[in-house]
C-alpha cells in the first residue's frame, strides 16, 4: 500500500525542466512586471523572460503547462490583453 506522500515524491522525481513560450499582448513594463510577479509565485518556475518588442513570455522550470497557461489567461482576462501558447 502506498501513501500519498510516496505518490507525491514519485511525481516530483519524474518532473523535468520545460520551456514554454507564450504570445502576450504586453504594451508596457507594467504588463511585463505583472506577468513576472504572477509567474514567480508558481512553484517550480526557475526563469521568466518577458520581451516587450516581440510580445513574448518564456517560462522555464519544473512546471505544468496547464498551471502556467491558467495564470496567464487570468491576467489576460483582467487586463483585456491576448495571451496564447506558442508551439515551437
Amino acid at each position: 500500500r502506498r501513501s500519498d506522500s510516496d505518490s507525491d515524491f514519485h511525481k516530483m522525481s519524474e518532473a523535468k525542466e520545460v520551456t514554454l513560450k507564450y504570445y502576450a499582448a504586453m504594451s508596457c513594463s507594467g504588463c511585463s512586471g505583472a506577468i513576472t510577479r504572477i509567474l514567480k509565485k508558481i512553484d517550480g518556475v526557475t526563469d521568466i523572460s518577458c520581451d516587450l518588442e516581440k510580445k513574448e513570455v518564456i517560462v522555464k522550470g519544473n512546471v505544468d503547462e496547464k498551471d502556467i497557461t491558467a495564470k496567464l489567461m487570468k491576467w489576460s482576462k483582467a487586463s483585456s490583453k491576448e495571451v496564447k501558447l506558442l508551439k515551437e
